[in-house]
């Protein structure tokens, strides 16, 4: 029985791929003909933390409003994998409506790295529909708060 795995280059989205020897560890790499990027595919690899779609996942999970060690025992990798992914999105909503009659506004934190680096979430939601509008990841502080202001 054969199986067909169908890959794409995790940098150009290509489909013209070609296999390009074996690492140390036996994995076969893969190398894109358009943009020379060389890879190992999603199927192979032992640590679930380096999937091309991890962090889209992990971003749909927290926008609905799932806890990070939640998130981590889920998609099976550590807190500061989840962590990190957070703090380097540019994840963009678009709300589905144009105005909202009435918005609530919630927050969060939790430390990233050490005790020192204290982070906030913070988010506008519509509790009928419970759509999220808008939401600003930093430090708790005036400018954080106004940039949230400008969003809603």
């Amino acid at each position: 029985m054969n199986i067909a795995i169908t890959l794409h280059c995790p940098d150009r989205q290509s489909p013209k791929i070609k296999k390009n020897s074996k690492n140390a560890s036996g994995k076969q790499n893969y190398l894109c003909k358009n943009c020379f990027y060389q890879f190992i595919g999603d199927h192979a690899l032992t640590y679930k933390g380096c999937h091309s779609e991890l962090i889209k996942r992990i971003l749909l999970i927290l926008v609905r409003g799932i806890g990070i060690r939640d998130i981590s025992v889920i998609q099976e990798v550590s807190v500061r994998k989840v962590l990190s992914v957070l703090v380097n999105s540019h994840y963009v909503i678009t709300p589905h409506k144009f105005h909202y009659e009435i918005l609530e506004v919630n927050e969060f934190w939790t430390y990233v790295g050490n005790k020192g680096k204290k982070y906030w979430l913070i988010y506008a939601y519509e509790r009928q529909s419970g759509e999220m509008v808008a939401y600003v990841w930093g430090k708790k502080d005036l400018k954080t708060s106004l940039f949230l202001a400008l969003l809603i």
